[in-house]
């Protein structure tokens, strides 16, 4: 067996690659030119390259038979994570335009961000996957130290030991998963979980070993619902965002939800119905239970505590809480239903990301535009005259709104409506009673999403009326010049309201079937622990 890197291999990681290695080249010699060079420029075009190799890569399914190959996965899914997360980080890199001290350090570690969230979209490995998460933590740390402000000291140190107590979580999910199956190569821990039989496996036995499923499937969620704001490791939030300052709000609310999401459906691939015996029955009951239970209490209280709140900032964290919690009910669909309605659930919960992202950072990159030489904008009253003084934007401001609300014409209302469709449609069978009782939870939870985005819409408005409708006490004389985040604002804007006539060209629910229906075995990845296959397959 040919056990050297094959050049496929390379080519297929050439897009990380190059974001990783222009990244390392301006972190270690930006610091002796911080003002001869334009570091954003740089970056940009460090992106842009990238984002053509893995254009180059269209209609690659795998990077090859290698062994070392089996560690990352082709496909359309996997595509549609690396296409997004490139696009998330030169969107975000414009919000760092402009020059201060640490500019260099700041797009360096931006592109280590995007590449780690890409990575984890492509990752069939553990360890790969692991890797690129941390990729995205460990830069998110750093840049909120950089950036936050005077009263950001305390929120920072929070942040930096719950992501480390988040990656230990992670690691005992992984280290139990491990043992279970003898491989840390997803698509082979897939099959494991899906093909084995209990009755050749330990008899009796077989039952404890789908049970301590359990142990690393909350030991993973726990990890990941940290990195994705999910109640109850959601507490870092508020008090996070509102000392980061709007710049790294944006990024704290997207760059980690997209990677963590993107490991929710890589390593709960094995829970999607297609015909499995046994153990595809225990994920059926267990997984889409929790799933359920999360997007219930997230979706819930987020929004009930953003209700609560004057501060601009925490409002959007408990409202990200609350995004979270509907794709988290998305989840739950994919999770539990027939196999059409999982693929239907997946493009469902990845169409609300894409949509949420472009949303969120055009609330937050207009807000930090507005707050440029004029007073903070901290509370809500805050926003009083932002249609006088710059009427354009505080439409644009007013549409993003509308779209996290859920308003017709816009992104945000198909994004939630594809998620309550998925709800209201789980399948059943007449004759099965536990199917009943499980339509009806869903059809709850559908409702719960409706109710809650009734909620959501009185602190949405506040903030609108905020824009338009409170009296202006006075009215600073600004002079709004041109700066290059206007770009990524405006092509958001556009993408919002497409999305929201157009959602077919990212709401395809046949796209991911490839998710389940090519699930390759990596070679050489065996699996002998309590799950594996009984007649021996690898």
């Amino acid at each position: 067996m040919d056990n050297s890197i094959p050049m496929e291999l390379l080519k297929f990681l050439s897009p990380e690659g190059t974001l990783f290695l222009l990244a390392s080249l301006i972190l270690l010699i930006g610091p002796f030119f911080r003002e001869k060079v334009s570091w954003p420029l740089v970056s940009l075009i460090g992106f842009l390259v990238s984002y053509l190799l893995l254009l180059m890569q269209a209609g690659t399914a795998s990077p090859g038979d290698n062994p070392y190959a089996s560690v990352v996965l082709g496909g359309t899914l996997s595509n549609l994570i690396r296409h997004f997360s490139l696009g998330a980080g030169i969107f975000l890199l414009f919000l760092f335009w402009d020059r201060d001290r640490f500019q260099p350090e700041t797009v360096g570690l931006l592109m280590i961000l995007a590449g780690g969230s890409s990575m984890v979209g492509m990752a069939n490995d553990l360890t790969v996957l692991y890797l690129g998460l941390e990729l995205v933590t460990i830069p998110s740390y750093i840049l909120l130290y950089c950036h936050g402000d005077s009263n950001s000291a305390e929120s920072t140190m929070k942040y930096f030991f719950l992501s480390i107590l988040s990656s230990a979580f992670l690691l005992l999910g992984i280290a139990f998963l491990y043992g279970l199956t003898g491989t840390t190569n997803i698509a082979a821990i897939s099959d494991a979980l899906l093909l084995a039989d209990p009755a050749k496996l330990f008899g009796a036995d077989a039952l404890a070993a789908h049970r301590l499923l359990l142990i690393p499937i909350l030991g993973i969620l726990a990890g990941l619902g940290f990195k994705i704001s999910m109640v109850p490791f959601h507490f870092y939030a508020p008090d996070v965002y509102q000392g980061a300052g709007y710049r790294m709000s944006a990024v704290l609310a997207t760059m980690p939800k997209i990677a963590g999401f993107a490991g929710l459906i890589r390593i709960f691939a094995f829970a999607l119905d297609h015909g499995g015996p046994a153990p595809t029955d225990f994920a059926r009951d267990n997984i889409p239970v929790l799933f359920w239970i999360l997007a219930f209490i997230s979706i819930t209280l987020g929004n009930l505590l953003a209700l609560l709140q004057r501060n601009i900032r925490r409002i959007m964290a408990y409202s990200s809480i609350a995004h979270t919690g509907y794709i988290l009910a998305a989840f739950a669909v994919a999770s539990k239903a027939a196999p059409d309605s999982a693929f239907t659930g997946l493009s469902a919960a990845m169409f609300y990301l894409i949509v949420y992202f472009f949303s969120t950072f055009g609330i937050f990159a207009i807000l930090h535009y507005l707050e440029q030489g004029r007073k903070p904008i901290r509370d809500w009253d805050d926003l009083a005259g932002t249609s006088k003084d710059n009427p354009v934007l505080a439409v644009a401001l007013a549409i993003f709104l509308f779209s996290l609300t859920g308003i017709p014409l816009t992104g945000g209302f198909l994004a939630k409506f594809a998620i309550v469709y998925c709800c209201a449609n789980v399948p059943f069978t007449l004759d099965d009673p536990v199917s009943w009782e499980s339509h009806y939870l869903f059809i709850l939870l559908a409702l719960v999403i409706v109710l809650n985005a009734a909620v959501a819409a009185w602190y949405y408005l506040k903030l609108i009326s905020g824009i338009f409708l409170k009296p202006v006490i006075w009215l600073e004389d600004k002079s709004y010049s041109f700066k290059p985040v206007l770009i990524p604002i405006l092509a958001s804007l556009l993408i919002t309201v497409v999305l929201g006539i157009y959602p077919s060209l990212l709401l395809k629910p046949k796209a991911y079937q490839e998710l389940i229906e090519k699930r390759p075995i990596a070679q050489g990845a065996g699996i002998h622990g309590p799950f594996q296959l009984a007649d021996g397959k690898q």
